[in-house]
């Protein structure tokens, strides 16, 4: 297992740019009227979703560097920290991987959270971990951390279903990133009506504006000109592969059929009688 470390009870990445005070911070922080809260487990489609939100809010033109992005325009609470946002404008947009029922709430605030098939979610953050230069197991001893929970940011059912429980929520928002894949326009225009009716009406209206966000939140255009850069454990400095393929379907191909089976099996047990079971299923 990555090496992770245990706060109230969940665990939590532990490298050199996790300190258990942000983390600590980021579950104690209330969030203001108005704020947008990007929230996820991790590798469901989280830098997809909040560049879809910049651009929206600023009809096609803000596309920061990544980096930029993690401390100063979204920033990532757990690795920056709370003290950032007080000098940003509004609205202001930022994401964290905690579960719902772990962090502060504000009814005023607006949450989307993105979820995706956990077979595409195990493989994607096999493959980060490694891009990280983690030292990891083999897939298959990952593969029973993910199921098991034994891993940062716990139980992946846990984690959607303590969003899904507040779904009928009208500060809430919930963006399938199977849904998203396939319809790309639609889902846009549905986060920006979530996001304010000024931002459906000039994306509705205006073609030349949709088309441009289109572009720039496409897996390509996102690849091409984004790259994080980390610290490394010797004081420097490493460039992370973020975007991989970007596809659904990428776990069938690469996980073993009794993995499949035990993920499915797990699945039917802890989300019995959810439409996020149902929406897994049926697909």
């Amino acid at each position: 297992m990555p090496p992770t470390q245990i706060i109230r009870g969940l665990p939590f990445p532990k490298a050199l740019y996790f300190s258990e005070k942000n983390i600590e911070d980021t579950l104690d922080y209330v969030p203001h009227d108005g704020d947008i809260i990007v929230a996820s487990y991790p590798k469901t489609g989280t830098t997809w979703l909040q560049y879809i939100v910049f651009q929206i809010i600023s009809k096609g033109e803000l596309f920061p560097s990544f980096d930029d992005c993690l401390y100063k325009y979204a920033p990532f609470l757990e690795m920056s920290g709370t003290a950032v946002l007080e000098n940003m404008g509004k609205p202001r947009v930022y994401k964290h991987h905690c579960p719902y029922n772990m962090v502060q709430k504000n009814e005023k605030a607006k949450y989307i959270y993105i979820y995706r098939k956990p077979e595409d979610t195990v493989i994607s953050y096999y493959h980060f971990m490694i891009n990280l230069g983690h030292e990891i197991p083999e897939m298959d001893e990952f593969f029973e951390d993910f199921i098991s929970g034994n891993i940062a940011y716990g139980h992946y059912f846990d984690h959607a279903l303590s969003f899904f429980a507040h779904k009928g929520s009208e500060n809430m928002l919930l963006v399938s990133y199977e849904k998203l894949l396939l319809n790309k326009r639609e889902e846009i225009l549905r986060i920006a009506k979530y996001l304010g009716e000024e931002y459906f009406q000039i994306l509705s209206e205006n073609d030349s504006i949709m088309e441009k966000v289109l572009e720039h939140t496409s897996f390509d255009y996102m690849k091409k000109n984004l790259s994080l850069t980390l610290p490394d454990r010797k004081g420097g400095e490493q460039n992370v592969i973020f975007f991989r393929k970007g596809v659904s379907g990428d776990g069938k191909q690469s996980l073993k059929p009794d993995q499949l089976k035990r993920l499915k099996d797990v699945a039917m047990e802890r989300l019995e009688g959810t439409d996020l079971l149902k929406e897994w299923l049926d697909e």
